[in-house]
């Protein structure tokens, strides 16, 4: 029997700059899908930590300073997996989702 090595991948999402980006993260935490956010101020965050499902790490950082970048990002990894990408501005976001249109409408 092969035992299953898959380690799971999550974004880092950016809540300061993009309203797009607030929504795509909105999107994903309502689904349960895993993710981290990061943001400068906690009010933004604070969302995110409230009723949290076990699959999202909520951080607060400056996110234009390069070690506590990679600190959020040593964060999210030791919580729930690899972090695939960073998710800043609308452009981040991934083409290839449904939630990318989801997060547009909202």
């Amino acid at each position: 029997m092969r035992k299953n090595t898959h380690t799971p991948t999550v974004p880092l999402i950016v809540l300061d700059d993009d309203p797009a980006v607030l929504d795509y993260a909105r999107a994903l935490f309502r689904r349960d899908i895993p993710l981290g956010v990061v943001s400068s101020q906690y009010s933004a965050a604070v969302p995110f930590m409230l009723g949290n499902n076990g699959h999202t790490a909520a951080l607060v950082a400056d996110v234009d300073d390069p070690d506590q970048l990679a600190e959020a990002i040593v964060l999210v990894e030791r919580r729930l997996g690899r972090v695939t990408s960073v998710i800043r501005y609308a452009t981040d976001l991934p083409e290839s989702t449904d939630l990318r249109a989801t997060a547009s409408a909202a």
